[in-house]
């Protein structure tokens, strides 16, 4: 049949109407993933099987859909790696069972989301270096990976905080990524990576890190600029772009993995004090798909900074998806948590998480869970999926 020029032309404007139509719609639509209700659980909540089967069997009774499980703490992982060493909780030795295969065991039968919380950064924690009897730790095995003052002297170690690796290097962001692709080539039922310690520390605990020699020579090949005194912008905006630069691997080589990770990443509270005081530039992450949502941490007892921190990001992730972070266990009083994230959601987030599972049950048998516990499970945990 031959079709005439009239309706040739027809054919094509209501096809042309119809893509116009389907890329509008598809430009207007806000990205999302599937997170409404979440939970930090700490590598401190749980010491057993038994535990985690408890925790798993609370959370989901409390109406969560997303558990952030830690598995890596300080350079050490509670999972068999061929990477990194057992956790010094369990005295760097194989406790019997694998903690996250059972959390992706007891997440599944109760179709929770599980992510596998990472601490990115951190090498070691407090005053005491790791054993020699766990040579492969990263502070043993790798001592030029972590930050050097100008003097060549390494980060000294913190009482109840970390030393850090160094982001500039291309080994260290091969190594944090190697070990998220190590968990989801093992661990099929982990949804999504959840990166915490993306940065750089507080200035109250670090120096003018990196000041080694490799890092000034990165540094001048990459900017020009013979020195950090030289362009103090420029050295800040360096180092900034080094932490997005290990987000960019880690992120990249997850999803060379499997595709449909969701990529997430816990971040300083707003936008502005993460630029300056840690280096972490979390609205690019968003807008150049590195990850796929934020957990700004708003860990805060006042209601109005709460608030007006909040729309600060809401304002910075311009309609990508932001999880917001409750300081819970902050909270003397169940209604600064009820209002806080009753303002996060009517403020735009697309969900909330609480920090941490500790906030509701006790993760000491020894140890009587508290009144204010009890209060927080009947007044905050009320509202089911």
């Amino acid at each position: 049949m031959q079709i005439t020029s009239k309706s040739s032309n027809y054919t094509l404007l209501i096809l042309l109407g119809i893509f116009l139509l389907s890329f509008i719609s598809g430009c207007s639509r806000k990205p999302e993933v599937p997170i409404r209700k979440a939970i930090w659980v700490t590598r401190w909540d749980y010491k057993t099987e038994q535990d985690i089967v408890e925790l798993m069997e609370n959370i989901d009774k409390a109406g969560f859909d997303t558990v952030l499980f830690q598995v890596r703490g300080n350079g050490t992982v509670f999972y068999p790696s061929a990477l990194e060493p057992w956790a010094e909780e369990f005295d760097h030795q194989d406790p019997g069972f694998d903690p996250l295969e059972a959390a992706c065991r007891e997440a599944r039968v109760r179709e929770l989301q599980l992510h596998a919380w990472i601490n990115a950064v951190p090498g070691w924690r407090g005053t005491t270096p790791p054993p020699t009897t766990a040579p492969e730790q990263l502070w043993n095995s790798q001592p030029d990976w972590f930050l050097y003052s100008k003097e060549g002297e390494r980060q000294p170690l913190q009482p109840n905080y970390y030393v850090a690796l160094n982001p500039s290097y291309p080994e260290v962001r091969n190594h944090v990524a190697s070990i998220c692709e190590e968990i989801l080539n093992w661990y099929p039922e982990v949804a999504g990576i959840h990166l915490d310690y993306i940065r750089f520390l507080e200035s109250g605990v670090e120096k003018d890190y990196p000041r080694d020699a490799r890092s000034e020579q990165l540094f001048s090949e990459d900017t020009g600029v013979e020195s950090p005194e030289k362009d103090r912008d420029a050295w800040d905006d360096w180092r900034r772009d080094q932490v997005t630069e290990m987000v960019r691997v880690i992120s990249d080589r997850c999803r060379q993995v499997r595709r449909d990770v969701q990529m997430t990443a816990a971040v300083y509270r707003t936008p502005r004090i993460a630029h300056d005081r840690v280096r972490q530039d979390w609205p690019n992450w968003l807008r150049r798909g590195y990850i796929d949502a934020v957990f700004p941490m708003q860990y805060d007892r006042e209601i109005p900074r709460f608030e007006s921190r909040v729309s600060e990001c809401m304002d910075a992730a311009r309609g990508y998806p932001v999880i917001m972070g409750l300081g819970t266990y902050l909270h003397g009083e169940p209604a600064v948590t009820l209002a806080q994230q009753n303002s996060a959601l009517t403020q735009g987030c697309q969900g909330v998480s609480h920090f941490a599972y500790s906030s509701f049950w006790s993760t000491d048998p020894n140890v009587a869970e508290t009144p204010l516990q009890q209060e927080r499970r009947v007044q905050i945990l009320q509202e089911r999926r």
